[in-house]
């Protein structure tokens, strides 16, 4: 046994999953072959059963071995089922905005959703909604950094009167008030130009480019209970992704670690 190629920079767990990796895509370790022991690695690497088990763990979320007791660690395939991993740890991280911008309510009203909205917010034509028009400000700035609308369900309108005056984002307050949690938050993101009816409050001139950002929050069995679209003029919003090339994938793949829109 070797560990010539694990990288000395890495967590002692990385480096057994390094180790491991390389090993089954090389042949090393063929499909079907049962790897060594949690003892013998341990003793190997010097490090703990723990770790050990960590390491394991993460080689076997990529799909390249499978554990079962009383056969021992088993490999399954050569190249991993996924090579790209985002870290996301609240929906409040998915293209967030920076610290101190805060939603402005403008005006709030129920609407029933047209053909061509329903597109845009993935309901059925002719349902009901409660919309609230806002825009987002930094502190300090005069300019808006976008126009909000977010939509909300008529059994959750108590929620429209808090959006404004306090930071917790609307699901939060949805989830606290009712009950109901963001299992899932759908993100499309959109170019085109800013709507006609939004160019003097966000003091823009007709065909000002927009990027346009909708998330659609659902619940655990994919029920639709909120639904934000923020239109922002494109000199005012600038979206960041910083990639790390990571040993999960054992292919050099890339992992997400982190992003912030602006």
């Amino acid at each position: 046994m070797t560990a010539a190629t694990v990288r000395k920079d890495r967590k002692r767990y990385e480096q057994v999953a390094d180790w491991l990796i390389d090993g089954i895509r090389s042949e090393r370790h063929a499909v079907g072959e049962t790897l060594p022991g949690e003892i013998e690695l341990a003793t190997h690497f010097s490090v703990s059963r723990h770790t050990v088990r960590e390491a394991l763990r993460r080689v076997e979320e990529l799909g390249l071995i499978g554990r079962h007791p009383g056969v021992g660690t088993v490999v399954l395939a050569r190249y991993p089922t996924q090579t790209h991993v985002q870290l996301v740890r609240s929906p409040a991280e998915l293209l967030q905005y920076p610290a101190g911008s805060r939603l402005v309510p403008l005006s709030a009203e129920p609407i029933r959703v047209g053909r061509r909205l329903s597109q845009t917010l993935g309901c059925p034509s002719g349902s009901d909604w409660q919309r609230v028009s806002c825009i987002r400000r930094l502190k300090g700035s005069r300019l808006p950094i976008s126009w909000v609308d977010v939509y909300l369900l008529p059994a959750h309108t108590e929620v429209a009167a808090r959006i404004g005056r306090r930071a917790k984002p609307v699901y939060e307050m949805i989830d606290q008030i009712y009950g109901v949690k963001a299992a899932c938050v759908d993100v499309e993101i959109r170019a085109g130009c800013v709507p006609t009816h939004m160019l003097d409050t966000l003091e823009v001139p007709a065909g000002a480019p927009s990027l346009t950002v909708i998330r659609r929050y659902k619940t655990a069995e994919g029920r639709l209970f909120e639904v934000s679209v923020s239109e922002h003029p494109a000199e005012r919003y600038t979206y960041s992704l910083q990639l790390k090339r990571g040993w999960q994938s054992g292919d050099g793949g890339w992992s997400s670690i982190s992003e912030q829109g602006q």
